[in-house]
């Protein structure tokens, strides 16, 4: 994420994610499902600002000017303002940990990431919310191996992905990670992948509950989490999309017709790879150009889809960020 300054508060711009890998290991005694996967953010934005106030009380307001629905029944904003919100639950969370009975403020989400596409999009904003949470109660007295520490076990608890929006930063000021457990495990690789991707996104949503019901362990292919990996660090975008692959495809193709459907527009132009992200209904496929990117989601658009080109997210650490920040002020 970006973080910076805004009257009386702090702003992030919150980027979405990929998986150009996802492994489903098998069930765990926890309910859960233990996974690998790598994940890569990329540039399509949520927006977050928060002025904090004494008021104990958070207020959301949630943004849609500039996100239409596709059909009557399109979930992709189906996003609560209440205390449902992760957002909200974020926030709540933080100023417990920090016992900060009095931190509260108004809080404004707009929104551009779809819900329930696989892209991340509450945990990136969850993600937000305890940072800027944390920020709005102690400040410049953020001292970076006492309160991210904080930051990290919040975001452990709230969700499998809102550990990687904190934590995936890499050497190269990208954000790729291979992480681990149900998501929250997180280890940076050093690569910055140089390539654009078209994200497609239909009028459906996936339930995540749904798509692992489906899932027949058994059944899985044996496509390596390390094929990826390895051409992720020597840049080889070629080989990542040959290498792309996502357990859940196939439970989620059950779940509705929408993955394939998306497949198939995607297939009708030129590109590097395709895969599904999380676990649907959103699709993404990587391109060596820009120009590729912009034809292939002007293309899948006329299908009544949403379609995205977009770079790989590259940003400072949240340390570099807040250091420049402070500094900025001095």
């Amino acid at each position: 994420m970006k973080i910076t300054q805004v009257l009386g508060g702090f702003h992030a711009l919150v980027p979405c994610k990929v998986n150009l890998a996802l492994n489903v290991l098998g069930r765990r005694s926890d309910g859960f499902h233990e996974l690998e996967t790598v994940m890569m953010a990329v540039g399509l934005c949520d927006e977050l600002t928060f002025r904090p106030d004494s008021s104990g009380a958070f207020r959301l307001q949630v943004d849609f000017e500039d996100c239409a629905q596709l059909t009557p029944d399109d979930p992709a904003w189906d996003v609560p303002s209440d205390s449902r919100n992760l957002v909200v639950k974020a926030f709540t969370a933080i100023a417990l940990e920090l016992g900060d009975s009095n931190l509260g403020g108004e809080i404004l989400l707009r929104k551009s990431i779809p819900s329930m596409a696989g892209l991340g999009g509450g945990s990136a904003d969850a993600a937000a919310a305890i940072l800027l949470g944390a920020l709005g109660s102690v400040g410049k007295g953020f001292l970076w191996d006492k309160h991210f520490s904080v930051c990290q076990r919040i975001a452990a608890k709230l969700g499998s992905d809102v550990n990687f929006f904190l934590e995936g930063h890499t050497a190269l000021d990208s954000w790729v990670a291979y992480c681990q457990g149900r998501g929250e495990k997180i280890t940076p690789i050093d690569a910055s992948p140089d390539c654009w991707l078209v994200l497609v996104h239909p009028p459906v949503g996936c339930s995540t509950k749904e798509v692992f019901c489906r899932l027949q362990i058994a059944e899985k292919g044996q496509r390596r989490v390390v094929d990826v990996i390895e051409s992720l660090q020597t840049n080889h975008i070629e080989r990542v999309a040959a290498a792309m692959f996502n357990d859940l495809e196939s439970p989620a193709s059950q779940v509705t017709p929408f993955i394939e459907r998306s497949r198939n527009w995607i297939d009708r132009y030129d590109h590097l790879g395709q895969c599904m992200s999380g676990s649907g209904s959103a699709r993404f496929c990587l391109c060596d150009s820009h120009e590729q990117a912009e034809k292939i989601a002007n293309g899948v658009r006329l299908n009544g889809a949403r379609a995205y080109a977009v770079r790989p997210w590259i940003q400072p650490s949240l340390h570099s960020q807040l250091s420049a920040l402070w500094l900025s002020e001095a």
